[in-house]
C-alpha cells in the first residue's frame, strides 16, 4: 500500500473523526479508510445511523495494537489528566 506524506497532526484532528478525517491523517485513500473504519474491532462510535464515526483516542489505542487491559489502564490515565 502506497501511503502519502500526511500534514494532519493527532492534535489537529477533532475528537470525533470520519474516515475522511482518517484518510488525511494516515496518508491514505478514503476508500481504504472506510474499509478500515468497517473492520472487525475497529473502535467505531455505534448508535449514529449511516454516519461512520470514531473517537480520536479509542482509534489511537485501537492502532497501538494494546490489550483492552492496558486499553483501559491508558483510558483511565487520560480522565485523570481531563479532571
Amino acid at each position: 500500500m502506497k501511503t502519502k506524506k500526511s500534514t494532519v497532526t493527532f492534535a489537529s484532528l477533532p475528537d470525533t473523526i470520519t474516515p475522511y478525517d482518517y484518510a488525511e491523517w494516515r496518508g491514505i485513500g478514503e476508500n481504504k479508510a472506510r474499509e478500515i473504519f468497517n473492520s472487525k474491532g475497529f473502535p467505531r462510535i455505534e448508535g449514529v445511523g449511516v454516519k461512520q464515526l470514531a473517537d480520536k483516542r479509542a482509534v489511537y489505542l485501537h492502532e497501538l495494537g494494546l490489550s483492552e487491559e492496558d486499553k483501559k489502564e491508558v483510558l483511565k490515565e487520560m480522565a485523570r489528566q481531563i479532571i
